[in-house]
């Protein structure tokens, strides 16, 4: 992927949809990670080909290298090894990213 990213078109509201797995799905700049949202989410999914599998894998691997653990039924979610406060849930803002 180059960096800065190329840019991106807006989504033109009443464009058809494909399924957010489908390899043409709306051009969103981002690293193929396999899917465009919650489907096929699995990290180790069989059915996720290719530079999609090598980038899950290449993010599970790095950030397992950094003490993170990889929750397997979601590859986007990692949990800090050793995390200091593990029952505790922090709530604040996140700043406007506009």
């Amino acid at each position: 992927m180059e960096l800065p990213p190329r840019p991106q078109r807006p989504y033109r509201p009443g464009e058809t949809l494909v399924p957010c797995y489908a390899p043409d799905r709306f051009p969103d700049n981002t690293v193929d990670m396999g899917t465009g949202y919650d489907t096929l989410s699995n990290t180790d999914d069989p059915r996720i080909p290719g530079e999609a599998r090598a980038n899950r894998q290449l993010l599970k691997n790095t950030l397992a290298a950094a003490r993170f653990r990889n929750l397997a039924e979601e590859w986007w979610h990692y949990t800090f090894n050793g995390e200091p406060f593990p029952d505790t849930y922090f709530d604040f803002p996140s700043p406007d990213p506009r």
